[in-house]
């Protein structure tokens, strides 16, 4: 994994620079008194979701973004990344009743202490609160991108939950659905960042860029997690993409690798449902003989190189230096992951 700078964790882009950490610090304030303007009936659901913990990328990207802090208030930005993190956290609870997941963040998630109805209910509740939140502005133009990205990332929710079950989908496809899925709200957080700043449209459109590329690459990172990871280390259910028929990379890839043959044999098994001790280990084999594992690692490193010229490509360059300083921060949680060779969800002794 050389790709990448050393750093110890994902965390580390915002531990380098005082600013970022007082932000983020100031962030977690400024969210926890949001939630007194929640109703009482909610407000106990909102908190076990919003303040359980998370890695906060998108506020971080938000203020990471804002070129000229002086030209954005801090309570702009606060706000801002207060409606990104909260849609983000909306997705998270969805997410979490469709994956039928019962871990997120070493915590039980919503759905599995309060029912389905009701974290359903709460997850609109937090899309619609994030939204009047976005109203605020002097502007509409925060609110614009804002609602554009939600809507788009729920058209990517939609198309993998067309998708389920349909092997013939195409790495284009995926990756057209990932982009909806997680790199909108990235982009998001970094146009937005930039515009409350005063940025101009191609500075905008540039660390907009630069977000759905990151989110891209987060995604494909996280669906490497799911079929590679540790529940253990990880602190959420894993393997839910494979039980429920969302197809993720390591399984597009491992099809286009078969021949017509084996690929015909498999999709048919995979279409099955097929839950055998078995089948699990033919499937371990096989993703093992073709070297699955290696070659999505080497397709992640690539497209984070990618993300690593955008960043370098952004004339500013205290935004700039922030922005590859957190790409480095995928080195060694790549490394962890890179450990795992067999799929881990299989459980294959």
């Amino acid at each position: 994994m050389s790709l990448l700078l050393k750093q110890p964790n994902f965390n580390i882009a915002v531990t380098e620079s005082t600013d970022s950490v007082c932000f983020l610090s100031s962030f977690e304030v400024y969210l926890t008194k949001l939630l007194s303007l929640f109703d009482v009936q909610t407000k106990d659901l909102a908190s076990h979701v919003l303040l359980g913990g998370g890695k906060r990328i998108r506020p971080f990207l938000v203020h990471a973004c804002a070129v000229d802090k002086l030209k954005a208030s801090k309570e702009d930005l606060l706000k801002a990344a207060s409606v990104l993190e909260i849609v983000h956290v909306a997705t998270l609870v969805h997410d979490d009743i469709l994956d039928n997941a019962e871990m997120r963040r070493d915590k039980s998630t919503l759905h599995s202490v309060f029912g389905r109805q009701t974290s359903i209910l709460l997850g609109d509740a937090l899309f619609s609160f994030a939204l009047e939140l976005a109203t605020e502005f002097s502007t509409t133009k925060v609110c614009n991108i804002v609602s554009r990205a939600t809507r788009r990332t729920c058209t990517g929710e939609i198309n993998q939950n067309f998708n389920k079950g349909n092997y013939d989908l195409s790495a284009e496809q995926y990756f057209s659905i990932i982009q909806d899925k997680t790199g909108e709200l990235f982009n998001a957080s970094c146009s937005v960042g930039a515009y409350l700043a005063g940025a101009d449209d191609e500075l905008i459109t540039l660390v907009g860029n630069f977000g759905t590329s990151l989110g891209l690459n987060y995604q494909i990172y996280d669906d490497l997690i799911d079929t590679f990871g540790s529940e253990s280390s990880f602190g959420k259910t894993l393997g839910t993409d494979f039980e429920s028929g969302k197809l993720t990379l390591p399984i597009i890839r491992l099809l286009e690798s078969l021949s017509p043959e084996k690929k015909n044999s498999l999709k048919s098994d995979l279409s099955k449902n097929v839950n055998t001790a078995q089948f699990h280990r033919y499937l371990a084999d096989l993703f093992i003989e073709y070297n699955i594992h290696h070659v999505c690692f080497s397709e992640l490193e690539t497209r984070l190189l990618n993300s690593k010229s955008i960043a370098l490509s952004i004339p500013d360059s205290n935004v700039s230096s922030k922005l590859v300083a957190f790409l480095s921060s995928f080195d060694s949680k790549l490394t962890k992951l890179s450990l795992n060779l067999v799929p881990n969800f299989l459980a294959i002794p």
